[in-house]
């Protein structure tokens, strides 16, 4: 059976809630926030054993494992990851030591246990970074092997491995596959569920465009899943061949890398990252009509208006097929200015941009579909109300007449630049 980001709503189901991983992480960001916030006595709001560990849940590859850590480092605290795919018990757990204790008046000879690797790893870290606060990140947790079964329970409910426990001021989040992505997955149980906080995550294309131009990935790449937002994951669990967010992501970097050295890129290397291979074909095709089509050079042209006659009859000729690459290229120079705080060349070149696009699509609907699309993103918004740019203001006035929510934009980005 294959599924596709089309056949995946977001909503309730009979699983529970689903939610895209952006909207997973900013659910984090109030748990761990709530989590580690204490009284006026210096005492956590929500007492440490009540705090139950939270579960991403949802397919591979989407995101789960990127969440937390980017939640860590945006809160400023501890960040300590572990695979328990790879755990035995005696490293879960501690090694058994033999000690001699005193019972009523006689020598007896007792077992006691080392720290816990995992706990071990946290104190590590608090001690490194001297934050006391943290997340402490399990992933696969529900795969891992048969002698850790027992001790799960024991750690959802006290924080514990073994004899050793979480420190106060550390968030347990784990993350899982469902049992259809992976044949090692142990389903829990009632009790088991009842002491977790489960976030379903599903692959959602939007966010992961949102990510993808903040990280400027590969434009191909960027504009592909754009065209056809079905193809940001697919799994064909007959065949076992998967699409997944992350796959795009490291076939982006990849091709960024083999672009840079000059190296050819061909299907094969698509596939290594892309194994459903109608898909990889298919993006391969796509891949080789952008290269023949638009270029970093192009783009300059575009941005600093020095569009020859030739550029100009090529892009007019498949201005349908590489419209999104078009939108994506663009976009992504645009941001370097607004990175760079460089609103005099900002403005040029969306005068420029506006010039060229109405030049190729005229002045009718598929212009302001076009420059919807470039005006979907937020950073380029703000940058078109901080600059007071009339190319690019007269179509967000079309797009939007909410003027409280673009001053509100503004206000937000002037307390930044203040900060």
């Amino acid at each position: 059976m294959i599924h596709n980001i089309s056949e995946m709503n977001i909503g309730n189901t009979a699983d529970g809630f689903e939610i895209s991983v952006d909207k997973a992480k900013e659910q984090l960001t109030r748990i761990v926030t709530t989590y580690l916030e204490k009284d006026a006595d210096g005492k956590l709001v929500i007492p440490f054993n009540r705090q139950r560990p939270v579960m991403l849940m949802g397919a591979s590859g989407i995101g789960k494992t990127d969440a937390p850590c980017q939640v860590a480092g945006e809160l400023g605290i501890g960040f300590v990851s572990y695979s328990m795919t790879h755990h035995t018990r005696q490293s879960a757990l501690g090694l058994p030591k033999i000690i001699e204790k005193e019972y009523e008046g006689k020598g007896k000879i007792a077992t006691e246990y080392t720290m816990s690797e995992i706990i071990s790893a946290v104190y590590d870290e608090i001690k490194r970074s001297g934050n006391p606060n943290g997340i402490l990140f399990l992933d696969e947790i529900n795969c891992t092997s048969e002698s850790l079964s027992a001790v799960m329970l024991q750690l959802f409910q006290n924080k514990t491995l073994g004899q050793s426990q979480i420190p106060e001021g550390w968030v347990l989040i784990m993350a899982g596959n469902p049992p259809e992505y992976n044949k090692s997955v142990k389903a829990f149980d009632a009790v088991t569920r009842d002491r977790l906080r489960i976030i379903n995550v599903v692959p959602n294309a939007d966010a992961w465009l949102k990510y993808a131009e903040n990280k400027k990935l590969n434009c191909s790449v960027v504009s592909f899943i754009n065209s056809d937002k079905s193809k940001i994951y697919i799994f064909d669990s007959t065949k076992m061949q998967i699409v997944t967010p992350r796959g795009w992501e490291e076939l982006s970097i990849n091709l960024d890398a083999y672009e840079k050295h000059g190296f050819a890129v061909d299907g094969e290397l698509i596939s290594e990252f892309i194994s459903v291979p109608s898909v990889a074909s298919e993006f391969f095709d796509y891949y080789k009509m952008v290269k023949e089509n638009i270029c970093e050079t192009d783009i300059e042209q575009i941005i600093n208006g020095n569009v020859d006659s030739k550029l100009a009859k090529k892009i007019s000729s498949c201005k349908n097929k590489i419209k999104y690459v078009l939108i994506t290229y663009l976009k992504k120079k645009l941001h370097t200015y607004s990175e760079k705080r460089d609103y005099l060349k900002a403005t040029e070149a969306m005068d420029n941009i506006v010039s060229f696009i109405g030049k190729v699509y005229g002045n009718n609907g598929e212009m302001e579909i076009f420059m919807s699309s470039i005006l979907s993103d937020a950073e380029i918004v703000k940058m078109t109300v901080l600059t007071g740019n009339k190319s690019f203001g007269k179509y967000l006035n079309e797009i939007t007449t909410a003027e409280e929510n673009i001053n509100n934009q503004i206000k937000k980005s002037r307390r930044k630049e203040a900060k």
